[in-house]
């Protein structure tokens, strides 16, 4: 019975990456276990480089790099980790696979397999959520669009690193100055603190606004359809809205008319021996050389 389980786990999860290679093609890469192991093929990696969408256009990031693992048959939170492989700072990949490692989980408490399409998927509808978890690595500047518009992107790069300086020091002059240093430490540290609230307020404003232009669109674009629709009923006009119907006279004309077509339709009742010729009558004599009438 478990041989029998687990062949039936492997058909499922090969049919599941049959369907993520085969939907997104050369974008996909996988890797296993070696064959020599002793749980091979697990485990199992499916990875996705997922180029960057429309609606991340602002980002300085080509594609997000990220790698499903899975590592028993059996479907479930514990056997499965997120990687991210990305050229990203780390806390940003961290972050990424912690926030896709959610989702992950929360697909497969549905029990129904390992629903890697629909973690991949998810991923590429919110890829400026992921790259937007960190605020203190994005960095912000004006840059210039392919139509000339100055437009605000986004560039990922590692957190500020604080530096800490302590000096010991047996004199009072020398306990005042630490004491002066790690006062302005201090105010350092609120201003970053303040800087880093700021950005993340920048980021929540700039999330919002990336949602209602993306919800402006669809809403345009469904308006552009149903107007579209309406121009294609008025061409057609009353004839073209409603079907034309026949008559049962005319219906019978009709089936009449072909039925003429397919028989023939006699012309005269008389053959063609009325209408043979006739020499006499129409005062005609015979050559005695020839024969011929003339």
């Amino acid at each position: 019975k478990k041989s029998h389980m687990a062949d039936v786990l492997k058909k499922s999860l090969q049919s599941e990456v049959v369907s993520v290679k085969k939907r997104w093609g050369d974008e996909v890469k996988l890797s296993k276990a070696s064959p020599s192991s002793a749980t091979y093929p697990l485990p199992i990696g499916i990875e996705r480089a997922i180029p960057r969408p429309e609606c991340a256009e602002q980002f300085d990031v080509d594609e997000l790099k990220l790698k499903l693992w899975i590592r028993e048959l059996q479907p479930s939170d514990d056997a499965v980790r997120v990687e991210v492989s990305s050229d990203f700072p780390a806390l940003v990949c961290e972050s990424v696979a912690t926030r896709v490692f959610e989702v992950w989980a929360g697909e497969l408490s549905h029990g129904q397999g390992w629903r890697l399409e629909a973690v991949l998927e998810w991923a590429e509808e919110h890829f400026a959520e992921l790259l937007l978890l960190e605020s203190a690595c994005i960095d912000m500047y004006d840059g210039v669009d392919t139509s000339g518009m100055t437009i605000r992107r986004y560039a990922l790069v590692d957190p500020p690193i604080d530096e800490d300086e302590d000096d010991d020091s047996d004199s009072e002059l020398e306990q005042d100055e630490d004491e002066g240093k790690n006062n302005g430490d201090c105010g350092e540290g609120e201003e970053r603190v303040s800087t880093e609230t700021d950005t993340a307020a920048q980021l929540c404003d700039e999330r919002e606004r990336l949602e209602r232009i993306t919800l402006a669109a669809e809403a345009e674009a469904d308006r552009q359809w149903r107007e579209q629709r309406r121009r294609e009923a008025e061409e057609l006009g009353e004839a073209g809205r409603q079907p034309t119907t026949v008559s049962k006279k005319q219906q019978q004309a009709l089936i009449k008319e072909k039925q003429d077509k397919r028989q023939g339709a006699r012309l005269r009742k008389t053959g063609s021996r009325a209408n043979k010729f006739d020499a006499d009558a129409a005062g005609k004599k015979a050559n005695k050389k020839n024969g011929l009438l003339h």
